[in-house]
């Protein structure tokens, strides 16, 4: 990105007369320079580009006419090069403009100095891996070009994710704070966040979008059964991860619907995990068909669990979160739903702000039942802001598509964790 500077020097090499102030850098591509020739002679005179580094004539424009009743004329230039300014763009450095009448005689014209800079910030933002326990950072570490302002850009995750919140221009610094208009309209988990730069000529340059958690306030574990909302959202959650095949036709059935669903993996789980499930699971995330939550480490806990132990186990589970590329945090699902003082305790130390049960049980693990009981069991108790459990079965494979279908059918839309609890109020 190109600076303006001082070329007090260089115009009196070029016998300009006078020294020249610096010029605003401007994009003529994006905002075309209208240049103003002062003069009341009769006869045409021709503005030219002066390179203002090495003293070159790298444009001439069209003949301007003046006229006796007039004493300025003006003429629009997008910043080309060559006779007429009209071919390829000149490189981004500073430039100064006069014009030259029939006669020879040089006069001046306005502005006397353009400083072109036609190059696109480049930003980037660099979110350190995620953690167990979660720590909540001051921003996202960011990149780009000092002279530049910068804004966060938060969307639902997906090439199509709903814009949740647009920052305000801001100087750089070394992070990108995310809007507070997140907390004030009560969105957490996870967020798609993209970093806007513009520098002083208007060019604007995008970062690629990185995945993120939102915390919501305040502290301790809810226990959570369902959402209280009037809007028809369910979550459909899928515990455990020992099917990683029966993971992967979820996934496609979801993207298939157009859905979102809930994966609440056990990272003793991952010896089973191959590069195919990892690369899906990595996908659908950044595509906006999955969201991951924490199930702890080795599905040992229950009720009599400790709160070291909790932790421990809990800790031992960031594999699942950097396999998601984003933090589990706050939603942690208890093996068997259940957790005693110590495992709540735990959760809420670690960063996890919910204890996600649910209302409605497939038991999709006992038995187990056919598909077509599953799917009864799953469409037929659901009601808005439900949170429904499955595991990784071949039968709840199989029963996945009707699932989601006969959701639907319902008027009910499954969504992520993160949308359900955006959309209501946890009870």
């Amino acid at each position: 990105m190109k600076t303006s500077v001082a070329i007090a020097a260089a115009c009196a090499t070029l016998a300009l007369g006078t020294a020249a102030a610096a010029a605003t850098p401007v994009n003529p591509v994006t905002s075309p320079i209208t240049i103003t020739v002062q003069s009341s002679a009769l006869t045409p005179s021709t503005v030219r580009v002066t390179r203002v580094s090495d003293g070159v004539v790298v444009a001439t424009l069209a003949p301007v006419t003046t006229s006796p009743t007039l004493t300025t004329t003006t003429l629009i230039w997008n910043g080309g090069r060559g006779t007429g300014g009209t071919a390829q763009l000149l490189p981004d450095g500073d430039y100064s403009l006069d014009a030259t009448l029939g006669d020879g005689t040089v006069v001046p014209v306005t502005p006397a100095l353009v400083t072109i800079d036609a190059t696109v910030p480049n930003v980037v933002l660099r979110p350190k891996a995620p953690t167990v326990p979660y720590v909540a950072p001051k921003g996202i570490p960011l990149k780009t070009d000092p002279t530049a302002q910068v804004r966060a850009i938060v969307r639902r995750p997906g090439p199509d994710g709903e814009v949740l919140a647009s920052g305000a221009w801001k100087p750089v610094t070394d992070t990108l704070q995310l809007p507070a208009v997140l907390r004030a309209n009560r969105i957490m988990g996870l967020v798609s966040v993209t970093a806007e730069a513009r520098d002083a000529a208007g060019n604007t340059g995008t970062s690629k979008a990185v995945l993120w958690s939102v915390q919501p306030p305040g502290r301790g574990a809810a226990v959570v059964t369902r959402v209280a909302t009037n809007k028809p959202l369910v979550a459909v959650t899928i515990d455990d991860g020992y099917g990683p095949s029966e993971a992967i036709r979820m996934i496609q059935d979801a993207r298939s619907a157009g859905v979102t669903i809930t994966f609440c993996f056990n990272a003793i789980n991952q010896r089973m995990w191959g590069q195919d499930f990892r690369d899906a699971v990595a996908t659908a995330v950044e595509d906006g068909v999955l969201e991951v939550c924490s199930h702890g480490y080795s599905h040992t806990t229950g009720v009599g669990t400790t709160e070291a132990f909790g932790r421990s186990d809990l800790v031992r589970n960031a594999p699942w979160d950097r396999l998601a590329g984003y933090s589990t945090a706050p939603f942690y699902r208890p093996p068997f739903g259940a957790y005693g003082s110590g495992l709540r305790a735990a959760a809420a130390n670690l960063g996890y702000r919910y204890i996600v049960l649910w209302d409605v049980d497939t038991n999709d693990w006992k038995g187990p039942p056919s598909a077509s009981v599953i799917t009864q069991r799953a469409v037929g108790g659901a009601r808005k802001g439900s949170i429904i459990l499955m595991h990784t079965k071949p039968n709840s494979a199989a029963a996945f598509p009707a699932i989601l279908s006969g959701l639907k059918a319902k008027g009910l839309r499954p969504v992520g964790l993160s949308e359900l609890f955006s959309a209501g109020r946890p009870s």
